[in-house]
């Protein structure tokens, strides 16, 4: 199932978030890979806010998650908010929310996810909402 409460609207406080980027139902391969999702097209750039990835598996033998990275850009500096190399359960439906803040003036944030070659392909879904 795909996102139906965006963050915009089950978090509409804590500093009124200006921006909002998602994308919904990309590929996500049951391959030993490692596959970056772009969040970019902000209309200012973002110091704070809230990230959100959603893996929507296929009925049956959906694909592993073998490890996570965020990293965010001000388009010279990039710097790490986030990493692990844990193995979840094939097929585990992931719902993940994570609050982040920084010192540079991000315009991309991207969350890379290192699959295992197992189960069948998924899709995920991942959504930012931050303000400056």
């Amino acid at each position: 199932m795909a996102i139906a409460n965006k963050l915009t609207t089950i978090m509409p406080a804590f500093g009124a978030p200006t921006e909002y980027v998602t994308l919904v139902g990309q590929a996500l391969p049951n391959t030993a890979t490692t596959t970056t999702y772009a969040l970019t097209g902000f209309l200012n750039f973002i110091r704070a806010g809230r990230l959100r990835w959603k893996i929507n598996p296929p009925a049956g033998a959906a694909g592993q998650v073998t490890g996570v990275k965020v990293t965010a850009t001000d388009g010279t500096t990039t710097v790490t908010l986030y990493q692990d190399t844990v193995a979840r359960t094939a097929g585990e439906n992931i719902d993940w929310l994570y609050a982040f803040i920084s010192d540079l003036n991000l315009t991309t944030i991207n969350v890379l996810i290192t699959t295992a070659a197992a189960g069948a392909a998924s899709t995920v879904d991942v959504e930012v909402t931050g303000s400056n």
